[in-house]
């Protein structure tokens, strides 16, 4: 369910004066989303979710208490009110606790387009058509969904904080097999603006990989020179900038830990030509205008021309340090290059163009080494051409290690990733060298 701003204000007012903590947050969130699955080039599953879910934090003193519900009548508020207060008296007290924030400024969100809220069946159906006439006209076997929808957030607390957002995003995701089983292609994008998506397109790139995916090669593994299709570029910063964090870097558990002590804020770790920024106004990838604890989200460059710029530091680790609180960001660019991904094969004398990456892990915080696979369409490139597909590998490497050995990068655009299919992230293509394979993979 969407709600109106004066909606959820009249609401969480409502909470608000019933509580009898010491201070209390309420958090309203909802959401109205259709889907349709499809497999075997025909729709298998047309779904439609509709919620709204409310909760309570109360607290007394530094212990805390939080209640979740689904409904939003009168009777129901109050006992949620209670029962969160009963078991924050219960609860120990939180030594890492902070009040919640009083009023806050935001910027204005720029993450909802009608369009996409009121897309109904019928027009998630004929965004399908395409790409599923292309796979039967080739005589390749098409899977994936597509999902639009809306949603709705707000946060008010006792100390006069009030925040509300309506968003909107759609998610269309492709995989396409040959009838033997042995050429598989992908191609996926989300945009907050259905008129962005272009699954034609996607499923053009999807089923043309497949075909050349077929019979691959196996090859040693090892260290190659590689060129990242922005889907895998999402992926591995996307998990990245979750270790941007100022607390885990000075306590000496991160690859931003400075040696001696301290972090490596001010330190050029990465090559001259990154910048990895969020926006939440950027234009292709805008972000939410508050974070999940309400601090307000602006424009901060986490890297600067190679330069560490800043790192996420929680509230209690900003009074603890005497720092400026800084919230996780709530979308992420990769300024790019103009090299095309053509141009980067006829550049490259031999290496490997990765479609994707696929269960990514972490191996170690200190040095930012991730593990997984590649997917859907890994090619060899000889002498500026591509050669033909190989076996998929598993690599260990790390985002950080990548982002030193650039050696070329593409225009930056919107991208969906495996691990990160809905996040707001916008990067380019990426020509890497001494990319580290561990292992092959006998998985198509």
């Amino acid at each position: 369910m969407i709600i109106s701003e004066s909606d959820a204000k009249r609401i969480t007012t409502r909470v608000l004066a019933l509580s009898k903590a010491d201070s209390c947050t309420v958090t309203l969130r909802g959401h109205e989303r259709g889907n349709i699955r499809f497999a075997l080039n025909s729709v298998t599953t047309c779904g439609y979710q509709d919620n709204l879910s409310l909760s309570v934090a109360s607290n007394f003193g530094k212990r805390s208490g939080e209640v979740s519900i689904n409904d939003v009548a009168d009777p129901a508020l109050a006992a949620a009110v209670r029962k969160s207060e009963e078991i924050a008296r219960l609860a120990p007290e939180n030594p890492e606790f902070q009040p919640p924030l009083g009023k806050q400024q935001y910027l204005e969100s720029r993450l909802y387009f009608e369009k996409t809220a009121g897309a109904r069946p019928e027009k998630l159906a004929a965004l399908c058509r395409a790409p599923l006439t292309e796979a039967a006209g080739k005589k390749v076997s098409a899977a994936g969904f597509l999902e639009s929808g809306a949603a709705c957030s707000a946060m008010a607390t006792s100390q006069g904080l009030f925040a509300y957002e309506k968003a909107t995003n759609a998610v269309f995701t492709i995989t396409s097999r040959t009838p033997d089983g042995m050429g598989a292609g992908w191609a996926g994008n989300n945009h907050h603006d259905i008129a962005r998506l272009d699954t034609r397109l996607l499923g053009k790139i999807a089923v043309s990989k497949s075909l050349q995916a077929r019979n691959p090669r196996a090859l040693e593994p090892g260290q190659y020179t590689v060129i990242l299709e922005p889907s895998a570029v999402c992926d591995l910063l996307g998990m990245m900038i979750g270790h941007f964090d100022a607390r885990s870097a000075d306590e000496g558990r991160s690859f931003f830990t400075k040696k001696g002590g301290g972090n490596k804020l001010g330190e050029k770790l990465f090559e001259d030509e990154v910048t990895l920024f969020s926006d939440p106004h950027h234009e292709t990838a805008p972000g939410s205008v508050y974070d999940a604890s309400g601090l307000p989200a602006i424009r901060r460059n986490w890297i600067e021309n190679g330069v560490v710029k800043e790192l996420i530091c929680s509230r209690y680790w900003a009074a603890k340090t005497g720092r400026e609180a800084v919230p996780r960001p709530t979308n992420l660019i990769l300024s790019g290059g103009s090299t095309a991904i053509e141009q980067m094969v006829q550049n490259t004398r031999r290496g490997i163009l990765v479609t994707r990456l696929w269960y990514i892990r972490e191996v170690d915080p200190r040095t930012l080494v991730f593990t997984g696979l590649t997917r859907d369409g890994t090619f060899l490139i000889e002498n500026g051409k591509i050669a033909g597909p190989v076996k998929n590998f598993r690599f260990n490497e790390s985002p950080a290690a990548m982002l030193a050995k650039i050696e070329a990068m593409g225009p930056s655009v919107r991208a969906t990733g495996s691990e990160l299919e809905d996040w707001s992230i916008c990067v380019p293509p990426l020509l890497v060298r001494d990319f580290t394979f561990s292992s092959r993979s006998e998985a198509v």
